[in-house]
């Protein structure tokens, strides 16, 4: 009974710092919190575009043009993936794998509040030609987790344009 009494205060004990230290997943949900209804997003269609499109359709922030206090405007979206390692062999041992988005944020007037910027993350892994199948889907993983990174950027940004302003 007092061992599972202990382990149970234990348990209470690492969750509880845990939680106060702030440490979160990575990818876990941002507390990133926008004012409803207030942003337009426009720009070039790809999948970074969409991910923000869908996350700020979740908090309810996304709007019409009309409406919209906030423009956001997702210019150019640009891939870069360069050996970063070689073997002895000259083999690429190591990927870096790069992603840059160039924005900028207007209000409902025009007006520049960010003016043009760039976005980027960069995340490495390492390559295995004889498990090229595996490290096709790690690669796939880790641009996913890159487009999450971006997204969270550009949200963070516009909640601080969005406390300057109140």
């Amino acid at each position: 009974m007092q061992a599972t009494l202990r382990l149970s205060l234990l348990a209470l004990t690492i969750t509880a710092l845990i939680a106060c230290s702030g440490w979160r997943l990575r990818g876990s949900e941002s507390h990133t919190q926008l004012a409803k209804e207030s942003v337009q997003l426009s720009g070039q269609p790809s999948e970074t575009y969409a991910l923000i499109e869908r996350q700020l359709q979740q908090k309810g922030s996304l709007s019409p043009a009309a409406t919209a206090q906030y423009h956001v405007i997702l210019d150019q979206e640009h891939w870069k993936r360069r050996s970063a390692s070689v073997t002895t062999q000259a083999i690429t041992a190591e990927y870096e794998l790069t992603l840059t988005l160039s924005y900028r944020i207007v209000d409902a007037t025009e007006q520049t509040l960010k003016p043009a910027s760039q976005a980027s993350l960069t995340r490495s892994y390492t390559f295995d030609p004889s498990d090229i199948a595996g490290k096709n889907k790690e690669e796939a993983l880790i641009r996913s987790d890159i487009r999450r990174g971006i997204a969270r950027q550009i949200l963070q940004q516009l909640q601080l344009l969005q406390r300057r302003t109140l």
